[in-house]
């Protein structure tokens, strides 16, 4: 229900409006009538008031004055006023100066009715909005914190210290929940009441469109009561193919950056089994790992290697290597071919992360094919061809395209080369790898964009990365700020 006020210096008219139409049944509840601009003024400073509906010709101050003023005072109220056909020229400047509508006196009751229905729309939308920007500053605001690796204990305080309720709990844990297609408050209205019928207090962010992270606050449950809240989530989640990923528990004095990370590199598990479901993080989750490193690093043959990345494709499909392993062992893996190879010649920029696996190669069995490609492409010792001009091509297209999902697995299908070779060509003419330049590429719009009026998540998808906190870190890693740092600063 809408608050509404009625203006008009003639009493008759105000009591013909307040019968014209059932207000309540339009949503709308007239909370005082006024004769007077100088009485309307008085009463948008004492209450919220949505629309005002309100003659233009008055003695004294006229309909314009109190447009005027509600814009300063109150500029989310809606003003609609009511003119005679000889005062179009005041109507004209009441749309001029950001009325929302005009009626024709004497008013009709159907174009009145439209009139309130165009009112509640833009009352509704103008809600979304401020409920998405509530949700985007909590967004930025804890990415911004888990970053900074701070404890769970000050997160809470910095929390509570912006007015939302948050109860300190006996335990933790992050919980990020991955959706096929974009998510929508209204996607997530079920989890939050199941997390409420429980009692269990939540902090949310939005890290990208199809990704949302929970901190949640667990009182101490029942064996029983925690299995019926698994099933009950798992019967919410698996109806919309959902991915859920669970960090280990913490306590208040618990680092949240690594909390975070199990719960989103959890969610991320389809990548490498397929499936969609929730997944708790396990201190075996990378069980095969320290054999493998072992494995890797007494190679001293490329069949060595290539033995190595077999055992590694098994470990995927057994469940037990997921990305973060998957990452480690690729870096070894570049490590040790490059010292069998060409000893000295390996930069730090070489390297992939958990999240690099996610956003550059799509699959993670990419990441193996190119390991096999790599160790093919040494066995065949390919015959020297022509870099510069492959390579000025490459990076044309990637200056032209960098706001695109793009993997050196598919410049190297488009160029009829390996993408071992493409990488070796890369780096040779431009002194950084295929994804150095790629990140240098999209953090140099990055800080164009910050300079315009954009919000910090549109920054971070217009140049490639729907993913917020991926785009925060590398953007810290590369400039030394934040991206809201550099924004504040900016402003400053």
């Amino acid at each position: 229900m809408y608050n509404l006020l009625l203006v008009d210096d003639e009493p008759w008219i105000l009591k013909d409006m307040e019968q014209i139409i059932d207000w309540q049944e339009a949503g709308f509840n007239i909370v005082a009538k006024a004769n007077d601009v100088n009485i309307a003024e008085s009463l948008l400073r004492r209450q919220r008031i949505d629309v005002i509906i309100s003659d233009i010709r008055m003695p004294g101050k006229t309909g314009l004055d109190l447009l005027e003023f509600t814009n300063r005072v109150s500029p989310g109220t809606l003003v609609v006023f009511m003119s005679a056909y000889s005062d179009f020229t005041y109507a004209k400047q009441a749309i001029e100066k950001g009325c929302f509508n005009y009626l024709l006196k004497p008013v009709n009751t159907d174009e009145l009715l439209q009139t309130l229905e165009n009112c509640s729309q833009r009352l509704q939308e103008r809600e979304r909005e401020r409920r998405f920007q509530q949700v985007y500053d909590q967004s930025v605001m804890l990415l911004e914190w888990i970053e900074s690796d701070v404890t769970i204990r000050q997160i809470i305080d910095r929390i509570t210290s912006t007015g939302v309720t948050f109860k300190l709990g006996e335990q933790y844990v992050f919980m990020t929940v991955k959706s096929p297609e974009a998510l929508t408050e209204k996607d997530l209205q079920d989890i939050d009441g199941l997390l409420q019928s429980y009692r269990i207090d939540y902090f949310k962010c939005r890290n990208s469109p199809v990704k949302s992270t929970y901190l949640l606050s667990l009182p101490l449950l029942p064996a029983t009561t925690l299995r019926k809240l698994y099933h009950e989530a798992r019967r919410e989640t698996s109806a919309r193919s959902w991915e859920v990923g669970i960090s280990s528990i913490g306590s208040a004095d618990h680092g949240v950056h690594r909390l975070y990370q199990q719960s989103n590199r959890m969610a991320d598990t389809s990548s490498l089994n397929g499936k969609s479901g929730i997944y708790r993080h396990r201190p075996n989750v990378n069980a095969a790992v320290p054999a493998l490193k072992a494995q890797i690093g007494k190679a001293t043959r490329v069949e060595h290697l290539e033995a190595a990345v077999y055992d590694i494709q098994k470990g995927v499909q057994r469940g037990r290597i997921h990305l973060s392993g998957l990452a480690e062992l690729y870096n070894l893996f570049v490590i040790s071919l490059s010292g069998l190879i060409s000893p000295g010649t390996l930069g730090e920029e070489d390297f992939v992360t958990a999240q690099d696996l996610v956003i550059y190669y799509g699959k993670p069995q990419d990441l193996l094919e190119e390991m096999m490609l790599r160790i093919e492409e040494q066995k065949k010792k390919p015959g020297e061809i022509n870099a510069v001009p492959i390579v000025e091509e490459i990076t044309r297209d990637l200056d032209r395209m960098f706001a695109h999902r793009i993997s050196l697995k598919e410049m190297a299908q488009k160029y009829y080369i390996s993408p071992n070779y493409l990488s070796h060509l890369f780096k040779q003419e431009k002194g950084k790898s295929f994804i150095n330049y790629l990140i240098h590429k999209r953090l140099e719009a990055a800080v164009s964009l910050l300079e315009k009026d954009i919000s910090l998540y549109e920054v971070g998808k217009l140049v490639g990365y729907d993913d917020y906190a991926q785009f925060s870190k590398l953007f810290k890693k590369h400039l030394g700020v934040s991206p809201l740092e550099y924004k504040q600063r900016r402003k400053a």
